[in-house]
């Protein structure tokens, strides 16, 4: 499932009023995210339930590093397994000439959803690696736990 998809469900479900009794309990959790041996910043981070728990998401700072929101900022996640996604729109020149002398132009798979062509001829896509988009493919996860301290984590993408 999309980020963006995940995201609009996790405000959604923020949107429900908070203290509702049906609300599962959530913990602190906070982490980091590496791309190529260097912080990513500005990328949005979802962890996607593995069961029925929500899901939560959060923003990379400068440093890489978030904070999860299930029902209202940074309370954390609610425990249990989760498929973690990364994602960070950016825009590259030129993404749609034929035969660019980019060599991993052709890796790239464009979600209609996240992607467009601007008015200056820039495309929008994800600069993480399409697997990292997706709950079946990603190959991050995390165990969220009621010991708050161990709901500390750093996610690599290579």
């Amino acid at each position: 499932m999309p980020v963006r998809l995940l995201m609009m469900s996790a405000l959604l479900m923020a949107g429900c009023g908070s203290g509702d009794a049906n609300q599962v309990p959530v913990y602190k959790v906070t982490g980091k995210v590496i791309m190529f041996g260097t912080p990513l910043s500005d990328a949005s981070v979802s962890f996607s339930p593995k069961n029925e728990q929500p899901v939560a998401t959060g923003r990379t700072d400068i440093n890489g590093e978030f904070v999860l929101t299930t029902y209202e900022y940074g309370d954390g996640a609610a425990e249990g397994s989760y498929a973690v996604l990364v994602d960070k729109a950016g825009t590259v020149a030129g993404a749609n000439d034929a035969g660019g002398d980019d060599e991993h132009s052709a890796d790239v798979n464009f979600d209609p959803g996240a992607s467009g062509e601007h008015e200056d001829g820039e495309t929008s896509k994800s600069l993480v690696p399409p697997a990292y988009n997706s709950s079946s493919d990603t190959p991050l996860s995390a165990t969220v736990t009621t010991d708050e301290s161990q709901n500390v984590f750093e996610f690599t993408i290579n």
